[in-house]
């Protein structure tokens, strides 16, 4: 990897922490620049405004989440399958020690009605996600182990909205006994009657 593409990786992952942690309108570029330790003309290089390093921060994350969502829907069955990705939200937790929470989550409570590239990012993210719970779901369905409790598509769109739950709820607690019983919580919905 060239010295520019390095550089930008750092800024990206550096400015994902901080806006992870502080969110996007509290963190400064002074900020960013302490952390990543490029000066102001090369952080402008790669990004002409604080706006569009946080949509490359915010499509970073949202790639390499993508990622782990495929990777942890793994699984003999649908229902196995979901849980082993709700496994895989509290291991990415668990790594950040429940200090900041999920970047979605924080940026959609704050930057969602105020710039909408950022909306625009955040829907895709969530969407992509329910839309995998919801393939899952349909297979379960359709095999005979979803209960019909709740449509597959209401229970997709509750299992994202419960896992965030939880992890605000671990973010302010920074532990994670929240996310834990969120997690039992969904195994609950989806056990069959």
């Amino acid at each position: 990897m060239n010295k520019g593409k390095e550089t930008r990786k750092r800024i990206l992952k550096e400015s994902r922490k901080l806006f992870t942690v502080r969110g996007f309108q509290n963190t400064s570029v002074s900020e960013i620049i302490a952390v990543t330790g490029v000066k102001k003309g090369n952080l402008y290089y790669h990004f002409p405004s604080k706006e569009e390093l946080g949509i490359a921060v915010l499509l970073d994350a949202a790639q390499e989440f993508s990622v782990i969502l495929d990777r942890s829907l793994s699984g003999d069955d649908p229902m196995e399958k979901i849980i082993t990705s709700c496994q895989a939200i509290m291991e990415l937790m668990q790594q950040t020690h429940f200090v900041g929470g999920c970047l979605f989550g924080n940026t959609a409570l704050e930057m969602s009605g105020i710039n909408p590239r950022f909306g625009e990012i955040l829907q895709d993210v969530f969407g992509l996600w329910t839309k995998k719970l919801r393939t899952e779901l349909q297979k379960a369905e359709e095999s005979g182990q979803l209960s019909g409790k709740l449509t597959v598509d209401a229970l997709a769109t509750s299992i994202v909205a419960i896992l965030e739950g939880g992890i605000m709820l671990s973010r302010v607690y920074e532990n994670r006994q929240a996310l834990e019983q969120c997690i039992r919580t969904i195994k609950t919905l989806l056990e069959p009657e």
